[in-house]
């Protein structure tokens, strides 16, 4: 089968090229950069467009959309050109293909302290939606109305963690500072996280199935997690030792939030103070999804992985290659 993954060079992208390559089909890997990976190359072909801009890819099946800017500090007009009109522009370059699987994000909800389902995005207060979250629904809605395909996913990830995270992981390493864990708030709270294989378990699924028409599913490790538990585990594990935590009160965050200080808003402090957790009851009743990783069994692996990329000061500064090292 032949398969044209978009946004290749990111973490995702890159895991899902090895996966599908390694399973022996042939990989049209998508960037946007003019000179690939040279790991990229062992596992696939590199097309370069920008899909901002229309564009029209070779022959293949299946197109698998996983290009986005996901940049919190981005704002509305930012992220519209890659995130809406790209994925626009993505499905009419592959519309020769049967199969079109779309990543989209659980970002198009609002935490709730009730398991989330499909249903709920649009259905909750949009205007609290981050701008990542906003431009992931807009380019939810463009491709169901212009959809050219006899079968099409939308699939909503929480969380995607796992090797080659260049986002995730980030984040957390952000939150220590001289050795100190600042922790915001108790966040004691539930969430969903998604690794890798499972989405890549999950993809392959909708591709066997070839269900017609648009399906929108959730997506995520059969166990739900506490986030302050996460946190501690990963610090302890790139650390090598557990490290003392700095509690950030509540109150003081949401009053950064009012004042629009810091980069602190009313959904951050949100995520950290209400539940995030997924139902995927419907792709496991409809396409028999049985995730088989999760958290505890990766974190060694993870961790290995930022030792031998050069440890956490690596990670915290970023680096687009980190998921092809």
């Amino acid at each position: 089968m032949r398969i044209i993954i978009t946004g290749a060079t990111g973490a995702l992208g890159a895991y899902l090229t090895r996966y599908f390559s390694l399973k022996g089909n042939e990989v049209i890997a998508h960037g946007r950069d003019k000179n690939p990976p040279v790991s990229l190359l062992k596992y696939a072909s590199y097309f370069q467009a920008d899909i901002t801009r229309p564009f029209r890819f070779p022959e293949a099946d299946v197109c698998i959309h996983a290009a986005a800017v996901a940049d919190d500090k981005a704002n509305s007009e930012e992220l519209y050109n890659p995130n809406v009109l790209g994925t626009q522009y993505v499905a009419e370059a592959a519309k020769q293909c049967k199969i079109f699987i779309h990543i989209s994000s659980s970002s198009v909800y609002l935490p709730e302290d009730i398991p989330i389902t499909e249903e709920m995005a649009g259905e909750q207060n949009d205007k609290l939606l981050s701008p990542y979250g906003k431009s992931k629904l807009l380019s939810e809605k463009a491709l169901i109305k212009t959809s050219l395909y006899e079968s099409c996913y939308i699939l909503r990830p929480r969380a995607l963690y796992g090797a080659g995270d260049k986002v995730i992981l980030p984040r957390i390493l952000k939150l220590v500072k001289k050795n100190i864990f600042n922790r915001p708030g108790k966040m004691e709270i539930a969430v969903s996280m998604t690794h890798y294989e499972n989405i890549a378990h999950a993809i392959q699924l909708c591709i066997n199935s070839k269900k017609e028409g648009v399906n929108i599913y959730n997506i995520a490790d059969d166990k739900t997690y506490i986030l302050v538990e996460i946190i501690r585990k990963i610090v302890k594990e790139l650390y090598n030792k557990e490290l003392p935590e700095k509690e950030i009160k509540v109150a003081v965050l949401k009053l950064l939030a009012f004042f629009k200080i810091g980069g602190i808003t009313p959904l951050l402090v949100r995520s950290f103070t209400k539940n995030m957790v997924l139902d995927i009851t419907k792709i496991k009743k409809e396409l028999n999804y049985s995730p088989s990783v999760n958290f505890d069994i990766q974190l060694k692996e993870m961790g290995e992985w930022v030792r031998s990329i050069g440890g956490v000061e690596v990670i915290k500064h970023g680096n687009k290659k980190l998921a092809w090292e």
